[in-house]
């Protein structure tokens, strides 16, 4: 899917969430975002994956294709869909 779609893949985090506002989110996408040339750039077997700059890369990320109806691409930091 991501072959598909160009062969990039853009992580990065989402605004702060819940209560604490210590947990945030993953938001993956295959659109370059306007900062793209920021980001830092890793190859990996297939695509390339850009890390929203500043951010510590995990020591894993999963990535995956999820959704019945609109199937979309997901990533899990270190097996977690959350960053804390």
């Amino acid at each position: 899917m991501i072959v598909e779609a160009g062969g990039l893949l853009f992580v990065r985090l989402s605004r702060l969430a819940g209560a604490q506002g210590r947990i945030r989110t993953l938001e993956v996408t295959t659109e370059p975002p306007e900062d793209a040339l920021d980001y830092q750039r890793f190859e990996t077997k297939g695509f390339l994956l850009f890390l929203q700059p500043g951010l510590r890369p995990p020591h894993e990320l999963h990535v995956d294709v999820v959704g019945w109806i609109r199937r979309r691409v997901a990533a899990f930091w270190n097996g977690c869909a959350f960053v804390a």
